[in-house]
């Protein structure tokens, strides 16, 4: 049960260092079809953003990328690819994508959810307690997202008070998919690599009716030590999500197809 109270100083010191807003702004994929639905003008900031939220203490949202889309149909398998693009601030050539897949939507108006909002320092409190030594209010938490797992997030309205007109969006854990191996993207248990850093990953999902969110940030956990902030280089990255035809679906169009050139021969 969620109490309109103020949050500690603690609490608001923390989250001053990673006010992340989430937003879908000019990545939505809308309702999928079979037509690949391509975003190619973004970037995240960082290198480590994706990885650092698979470890215990959790990350920044703001260290990630996040894109929505929407299943029409049950049993949809949808394939989502991520490819680094030369531009940006960072290193040419040397980004390694990560993403997770979550069923849920954050905001989609102002005001927005961010890690630091007092809503969501108050729900990390309320799971994980407030004498942790570090993390927003205590919590042990860096940030509110949980690439290998569900969390939550809040709006507020203000900083340091949680305002009955805020409202907490929860997301549910799908799946992931990250570039290369351990050797870039750390030991956490369960994170699965496609074993070749080359800046491309992908990965198809069966997904029921609904609403997802997309999180994607950088995959080399070890930037973190070098990255520091607050300024972070920037990386393009190229997302293309889509669902996967039916092999009954394929085989129709190719007789399609070939119905289509007897008739014009």
């Amino acid at each position: 049960m969620f109490r309109h109270t103020t949050v500690s100083v603690l609490a608001l010191s923390v989250a001053s260092i990673a006010s992340a807003h989430i937003s879908y702004s000019g990545r939505n994929f809308g309702t999928l079809t079979t037509a690949l639905a391509s975003n190619t003008t973004q970037t995240v900031g960082g290198a480590f953003g994706w990885a650092d939220a698979t470890d215990g203490d959790w990350g920044d949202t703001h260290r990630t990328r996040f894109f929505r889309f929407t299943v029409g149909e049950a049993n949809t398998q949808v394939r989502i690819t991520v490819q680094r693009a030369n531009r940006g601030t960072g290193a040419s050539g040397s980004f390694l994508p990560g993403f997770s897949l979550f069923s849920g939507l954050s905001h989609t108006s102002s005001p927005l959810a961010h890690d630091g909002s007092a809503l969501s320092v108050q729900w990390l409190q309320e799971q994980f307690g407030s004498d942790n030594g570090f993390g927003l209010g205590g919590s042990g938490k860096e940030g509110s997202l949980n690439a290998l797992g569900n969390w939550s997030i809040g709006n507020s309205v203000s900083a340091t008070v949680v305002d009955p007109t805020d409202t907490l969006r929860s997301f549910t854990y799908v799946g992931h998919a990250a570039d290369g191996t351990a050797a870039n993207f750390g030991a956490a248990a369960g994170i699965m690599g496609d074993g070749v850093a080359d800046g491309f990953v992908t990965a198809v999902f069966t997904l029921a009716a609904g609403d997802y969110s997309l999180s994607v940030g950088g995959a080399d956990y070890a930037a973190q030590l070098s990255q520091t902030g607050p300024t972070y280089p920037t990386y393009g990255i190229d997302v293309t999500v889509g669902v996967v035809p039916a092999p009954g679906a394929a085989v129709v169009l190719g007789l399609a197809g070939l119905l289509r050139r007897r008739r014009a021969a």
